[in-house]
């Protein structure tokens, strides 16, 4: 099969997914809404199925599919609360202030091509990047099967969304006499100071083959040809106690007899060395720290944290993807050793999982446990509903729990869902939550029971996240008014309006968990990736 019949194999896969998705979260209203942050509601009624309260703050342009909000200090002033940043599927940037106002928006450089709304799966990161203290927003771009619309990432000023630069694939590819079709980087760009020197590096992988290592000047310091796409983002982590952060990354990769030796169907997790180089290209299976095979594709993004104590170093945690055989392969969570990539545990799923796990001492006894969304489309393996599970790594294989979150008395399947871990009410227990359907479903760190509503009526009392459209991704636990209580963020479609929204839900001390034994507020796992670089560590 040829690499463009497989990116379009790759789009069927998708586009199934998310109408069958679509589809079931049509969800009636929910009467019962946690509310919204002041300033974060739209002027006026759309139809009789909006949000009483008017939920949300419309953004121009399409909503996003499979990318999460970032939430930090962008602007530059920390006087005014954080502010939020969202790209949706049309490649339109925008950034909103701690009181729902849009501060700037534009529109990513993908260059005059088609499928308005397949043009973005990657999410926005926030760092300072040249050292100086001043935010940035790095983005990627591009989507699924666009050949003709360029890909990349590029970097905004988060005062005012000046563009520091743009790092565009296909004037990379033609500087350097690359002949490859598709550019596109779905993949989340993660930021790091990875040798100590005040400024960050750039990781991400792109469809054209390529795994990317940028300065924070956005030029190239390598790039690692891994001989297929790079669907997966970057985590950064110094895995080998050298004092300087490797890259470690998954890729795919097809069966092809005339390498020696000869590369079988699946995927490859890299560790690769993120210093300087005179030669800038990597060839494939050359000059890596370390390369784990496996027989799935690696969409899901590498997490690196110490969840094994009786093993020396950081360990680095892996899902899959859903492309070669779905139904019997990929149906794990794996955990290898930081330091030299070996298997050390696996965690049985009944189906992949492509979203970034999450990690949190959920159940409060001291070990770090382990939190996927894991689909449950039935082309990939599942029984038909998703289902959100636990691990503790450290005391066995099976899962603490297992929960299937319920959308009108049904559970969404998830694609690249990812759950975010924090202590929502204050009451010094972790929480759970993720995007389901269309409602953000928060469950109880300890034992995962079902916090929120997300039947037709709240009629036992419990409170709603429902956001009125279809959500696809991650929400993010952040205080964004600095108050010192956390609210909880996502962005959606709305019902009444192609428009996208973001939402920002208030008031969560009544989600009534069981108390626990940490600090008030804490989140070890706030967003997806785990922070505002994306660097896929705790």
């Amino acid at each position: 099969m040829s690499r463009e019949a497989r990116a379009i194999r790759k789009i069927a896969i998708l586009c199934a997914f998310w109408w069958s998705f679509c589809n079931a979260a049509q969800a009636q209203l929910r009467e019962n809404l946690f509310p919204p942050l002041d300033g974060w509601t739209h002027g006026a009624s759309f139809n009789s199925g909006d949000s009483p309260e008017l939920h949300g703050v419309l953004i121009d342009g399409k909503a996003p599919l499979y990318t999460s909000p970032v939430v930090a200090e962008i602007d530059g002033n920390v006087s005014n609360g954080l502010e939020v940043s969202v790209v949706g599927s049309d490649a339109e940037l925008h950034v909103l202030s701690s009181s729902g106002q849009v501060l700037w928006e534009t529109q990513l450089p993908i260059g005059n091509c088609g499928g308005s709304s397949n043009r973005s799966g990657s999410s926005p990161a926030v760092g300072t990047i040249l050292g100086d203290g001043v935010p940035y927003v790095v983005v990627g771009y591009g989507g699924v099967g666009q050949s003709q619309c360029d890909g990349g990432v590029a970097a905004y000023r988060g005062s005012d969304g000046a563009l520091l630069w743009n790092f565009s694939l296909k004037k990379f590819h033609r500087q350097r006499h690359i002949g490859e079709k598709f550019s596109a980087v779905w993949s989340t760009p993660a930021l790091s100071d990875t040798d100590g020197d005040g400024r960050m590096e750039i990781g991400f992988g792109s469809f054209d083959r390529n795994v990317y290592l940028l300065n924070g000047d956005g030029s190239v310091r390598w790039y690692y040809h891994a001989a297929d796409t790079v669907w997966s983002s970057a985590a950064f982590a110094d895995i080998n106690a050298d004092g300087r952060k490797e890259l470690i990354i998954g890729t795919d990769i097809s069966a092809n007899k005339y390498l020696r030796p000869p590369t079988q169907n699946g995927g490859y997790v890299y560790a690769l060395d993120t210093k300087a180089r005179r030669s800038k290209e990597i060839g494939f299976r050359a000059e890596y720290i370390w390369m784990t095979a496996f027989d799935q594709v690696m969409w899901s993004p590498p997490v690196v944290a110490d969840v094994l104590p009786d093993v020396a170093g950081p360990e680095v945690i892996v899902a899959s993807g859903y492309y070669f055989s779905p139904k019997t392969k990929g149906q794990w969570i794996k955990i290898l050793n930081g330091k030299t990539g070996a298997l050390l545990r696996t965690l049985n799923a009944p189906s992949a999982s492509a979203g970034s796990v999450a990690v949190g001492d959920v159940n409060g006894d001291g070990l770090l446990d382990i939190v996927a969304a894991v689909s449950g489309a039935g082309r990939y393996g599942g029984a038909g509903k998703g289902v959100v599970m636990a691990w503790s790594p450290a005391l066995g294989t099976a899962p603490i729990w297992a929960v299937y979150p319920l959308e009108r008395g049904n559970s969404p399947t998830f694609m690249f869902h990812s759950p975010i871990i924090a202590d929502l009410d204050g009451n010094g227990s972790l929480e759970v939550a993720v995007d389901s359907g269309a409602s953000v479903v928060v469950l109880q760190g300890e034992d995962g029971a079902q916090l929120t509503c997300t039947d037709e009526s709240c009629e036992d009392g419990t409170k709603s996240l429902f956001a009125f459209g279809s959500l696809g991704a991650a929400p993010v636990a952040a205080d964004i008014n600095r108050d010192g209580i956390l609210d909880l963020v996502a962005a959606s479609a709305h019902r009444g309006t192609k428009k996208g929204t973001v939402k920002v839900w208030s008031g969560l001390s009544d989600l009534n968990s069981e108390p626990g034994p940490h600090s008030a507020f804490s989140a070890p796992w706030p967003m997806a990736r785990g922070n505002a670089a994306r660097s896929g560590t705790p």
